[in-house]
């Protein structure tokens, strides 16, 4: 009888211990400086920075793609235009940055730029703005034309 429990005891040890590490290795869900979020974690992101005087929305397309369309709030800086990085540094490096293009490409760009400039806060949003579009997220201006497939 003894010897049962130490068995039973052991495999409920040992499951324990097998399900806290599989834990551990789940991705987590958790957004982290200088990485990608969804739409839906942007969302989040503004709702709850709406009234931080230190956040704030970058479209980092041309002027004439925002002027067409934008995500609401955003502010203009072109990461293709020469005064790129004289418009950036006059950002607080301190500050919180979501930043999008077209698809996310730009973006990606210009958040590694700031994070080499030394920004403490970056985001960019995965997709960009046709992957925001494709989720039927609110867009000021007209919707872009081409939505990527979904996936």
């Amino acid at each position: 009888m003894k010897l049962m429990k130490k068995m039973l005891l052991r495999k409920l040890l040992s499951s324990v211990i097998m399900c806290g590490i599989l834990f551990l290795a789940l991705p987590s869900a958790d957004i982290v400086p200088f990485g990608d979020i969804t739409p839906s974690q942007a969302v989040a992101m503004i709702k709850a920075k709406a009234a931080d005087p230190l956040f704030a929305i970058l479209d980092v397309r041309t002027a004439k793609e925002f002027a067409e369309n934008r995500i609401k709030g955003a502010k203009n800086i072109d990461v293709k235009a020469p005064d790129f990085q004289d418009n950036v540094a006059k950002l607080d490096k301190n500050g919180i940055y979501l930043l999008y293009c077209r698809g996310g490409v730009r973006s990606v760009s210009a958040m590694n730029l700031m994070k080499e400039w030394g920004f403490k806060e970056v985001y960019n949003l995965a997709g960009g703005l046709l992957r925001w579009q494709r989720e039927e997220l609110p867009l000021e201006g007209k919707p872009l034309t081409a939505v990527l497939p979904a996936k």
